[in-house]
């Protein structure tokens, strides 16, 4: 089995302000979060929230399968822009991008992975738009990642970088470095620990396999 990776990706909001917008979503859905820097991103609850740059990026646990819905609340809650960022099985890097609660734009290398007949619009829909994530990341500029926004060729044996100072070539991977260029932390170092606080994470559909995490404090009641 490859990859499977979910962060949302907040620009210009503070890791606090992201905090609080992820425990309202989390309680929204019958879960809760709560600070434990004790957990392993390996852990089956483990969140990293981490703030460079002054954009935020949340790590979300691997069982974790809404991150398109806590992004689009998050974006909505703190009038802000959020990419949904996603690896799935090592084959594929995809974005959705959510302004105040509604996608504007959406990108996926190989839009026919899942669907060989998929119609001609719902490829135009994935093609992803430099332009418009540039008109909602005030410091980019199309030509900084319009050379990500292409279709792959999975058949191809070798596949080249997007640009010259990229780490990666057309490969799951390349995630990161679009990341880098839109000033977005990726929560963990080179040998997978952790760069910023961990918590426990669980919702409606991702129990809390933790005790201590059932029993713990509501997040209401910390602030």
């Amino acid at each position: 089995m490859g990859n499977f990776l979910a962060l949302s990706g907040i620009i210009g909001k503070t890791k606090n302000e992201v905090f609080n917008s992820l425990a309202d979503y989390a309680h929204s859905v019958g879960g809760g979060i709560h600070q434990d820097n004790t957990l392993h991103p390996d852990n089956e609850n483990c969140c990293i929230i981490d703030e460079a740059n002054g954009n935020t990026t949340i790590f979300y646990p691997g069982s974790y399968l809404e991150w398109d819905d806590s992004s689009s609340f998050i974006s909505r809650a703190l009038n802000a822009t959020v990419f949904s960022l996603h690896i799935h099985d090592g084959d594929l890097w995809m974005y959705l991008l959510y302004n105040n609660g509604k996608l504007v734009d959406q990108f996926n290398p190989v839009p026919d992975y899942w669907d060989e007949n998929i119609p001609d619009e719902e490829t135009q829909r994935w093609k992803g738009n430099a332009l418009t994530v540039t008109n909602y990341v005030s410091y980019l500029k199309p030509n900084d990642i319009e050379k990500y926004l292409v279709r792959w060729n999975l058949d191809e044996e070798e596949s080249t970088k997007a640009y010259p100072t990229d780490e990666f070539t057309q490969e799951e991977w390349q995630l990161l470095d679009f990341m880098a260029k839109l000033k977005l932390p990726y929560p963990l170092d080179d040998k997978g620990n952790p760069k910023g606080h961990t918590y426990t994470f669980w919702t409606d559909t991702l129990p809390a396999v933790q005790s201590h995490a059932t029993k713990a404090k509501p997040w209401w009641k910390f602030w």
